[in-house]
């Protein structure tokens, strides 16, 4: 065995292939996994990933280009976000799994001031996690109590009468922007070997840039959780100068705050900083970057906790275990690929105590609504009273949280509550919350098949032109619990013929997937389009999807392909 081959059985044995599996689909973000890779290595996986090991260890793998879309922010701009293939996918993880193994220690020492993406305590474990039956596979902790503890951070240190003056600052396109040669260099500080970060390079070169074009040398994919491994690590030097410089210095990803008694300490900091990030090609969000005095009242500038959580969240454990299972009020997302955040509750409790919680929740979600959206139907209404209440924008998505979790807490255990009049409010902020336009599609979603629901969302996606995410989740909406007669089915077809957006036609594909049924004359059609289809990831993936499996498979089974 020669050198190199030994290196890359270090990181590519099928047991680390079956750990980045492992992780791999437990990781948060349905939108940018393959789904259909996902399915058809599932079918024999231990032969694919046996298959997958040989192919690096005799060097014959190849990074493909990954599937890209665009993602909206706020301010109109855009984030692209990458989907890999599966095969690249396993191995990107695979990399970061075996240099979180052996750095875990190393990174654990910042756990008290660095908040985002935080290693799970059993990466420490490696591959030996696989000998364990209930083995917990998840690459970061929680985000929900990490996210938390960051605000509460922030906030002792805004209560403290001490502290005067407060610094705030981001980096501008931080995953865009970070340099190979730069995290190269600092993962090698962490014992990458040579010839890992060879292939390490050329992956990053293909996966880098927008769907338009590549640009080389620059850039990691946003949305696999390796990258945000990456990131943190690449900020493990800036993390170390400043909390060694004594600053009380916080981070969540690339969001930093710190706090001082003086504005000159902070200005200092800032220096640190700025010069860092510099020296490594990045550079500070300026519109996001302020020193300034924390004001008289103090409880004012502290930063709300992501809304059912707070200081209170427990994990949880039974005291008891002969006590009869009671049932739990979990305010989880609708991620069904995700089971970890079902370990954190609010309360256990049964019953009506359960339905009455639920409905209170409810009730407290309806008041608030009603009264900020008061007149939203009225002609003379001017939408950007709305639009420009930053308490709003802030609170909104949590509130459509809560409110969809109460409700689907209620559908299991009594009825749910589905006040008709809501639907007008989760239209408009589909439409003027558009960058969260996934929340209130899921909302819109309780109400089951509703014609208003089509009609109006119909009307939406001609206006979104520019937002290929924002009309993909209004026909992920629809392919999930809408209805279609015939014609309007082959209407959808004609309109994912002439969309050029491969996301959007993904959309339109997954209405007549799931509504079609295989022995129907428009479905050959379908088949043919997937076939023709000029986006390699939908080619490839979705032709083999289509070729194996029919629409006479259980719906549940297609939502999971679909990521529904």
């Amino acid at each position: 065995m020669n050198g190199n081959e030994k290196i890359f059985q270090k990181y590519f044995l099928p047991d680390n292939l079956r750990l980045a599996w492992e992780r791999m689909v437990r990781s948060n973000g349905k939108d940018i996994k393959d789904f259909f890779g996902i399915e058809i290595y599932a079918s024999n996986l231990d032969k694919n990933l046996a298959r997958l090991s040989e192919a690096i260890l005799k060097g014959e793998f190849k990074p493909q280009r990954p599937f890209k879309y665009y993602e909206p922010k706020a301010s109109k701009t855009h984030r692209t976000k990458s989907v890999l293939s599966i095969d690249d996918a396993l191995v990107y993880q695979a990399i970061a799994n075996t240099v979180a193994t052996a750095n875990y220690k190393r990174l654990a020492e910042n756990n008290s001031f660095v908040f985002g993406s935080v290693l799970h305590p059993e990466v420490e474990k490696g591959t030996d996690l696989l000998k364990e039956p209930d083995a917990d596979f998840y690459f970061f902790e929680y985000y929900i109590p990490l996210y938390n503890k960051f605000i509460n951070s922030v906030n002792t240190e805004i209560g403290n009468t001490n502290i005067r003056f407060k610094l705030e600052t981001d980096i501008t396109g931080f995953f865009d922007c970070i340099p190979h040669s730069k995290l190269l260099i600092t993962l090698n500080k962490f014992g990458v070997e040579p010839e890992i970060l060879d292939l390490l390079k050329d992956c990053l070169n293909i996966y880098s840039g927008t769907k338009e074009s590549v640009t080389p040398g620059v850039g990691i994919p946003q949305g696999p959780a390796a990258s945000f491994f990456y990131a943190n690590v690449f900020l493990n030097d800036l993390d170390y100068i400043i909390s060694q410089n004594g600053y009380t210095y916080y981070r969540y990803m690339d969001d930093i705050r710190i706090y001082e008694e003086t504005e000159e300490k902070l200005t200092e900091a800032l220096v640190l900083i700025d010069n860092f990030l510099k020296g490594r090609a990045l550079s500070l969000n300026t519109k996001k970057t302020s020193i300034e005095e924390i004001g008289e009242d103090r409880e004012k500038e502290k930063l709300p906790f992501l809304t059912g959580y707070g200081e209170e969240l427990e994990e949880y454990e039974s005291k008891d275990s002969s006590r009869e299972k009671q049932k739990q009020v979990y305010l989880t997302e609708q991620s069904p690929d995700n089971e970890q955040e079902k370990k954190y509750i609010i309360k256990t409790i049964e019953g009506n105590e359960l339905i009455n919680f639920c409905k209170k929740e409810i009730e407290e979600v309806e008041k608030t609504l009603f009264a900020k959206f008061k007149g939203i139907e009225n002609e003379n209404f001017n939408p950007r009273t709305l639009i420009n209440d930053e308490d709003l924008k802030k609170q909104i998505v949590h509130i459509a949280y809560k409110w969809r979790s109460s409700n689907s807490i209620l559908k299991s255990v009594d009825k749910p509550i589905l006040n008709e009049d809501l639907i007008p409010i989760w239209l408009f902020c589909v439409e003027h919350f558009f960058w969260k336009a996934n929340h209130f599609c899921w909302n819109l979603n309780q109400y089951g098949a509703n014609s208003l629901v089509t009609l109006k969302l119909n009307e939406l996606i001609p206006k979104f032109k520019s937002f290929e995410w924002v009309r993909y989740q209004i026909l992920s909406n629809m392919a999930s619990v809408q209805n279609f007669n015939s014609s309007e089915l082959r209407e959808i077809f004609r309109k994912s013929k002439e969309e050029p957006s491969g996301l959007v036609r993904l959309g339109y594909y997954m209405i007549l997937l799931k509504h079609l049924k295989s022995d129907h004359q428009l479905f050959a059609s379908l088949r043919q389009a997937i076939k023709d289809d000029k986006e390699p990831y939908i080619k490839n993936r979705l032709s083999s999807f289509v070729t194996r499996k029919t629409t006479n498979e259980n719906l549940e089974e297609i939502n999971y392909w679909f990521g529904l």
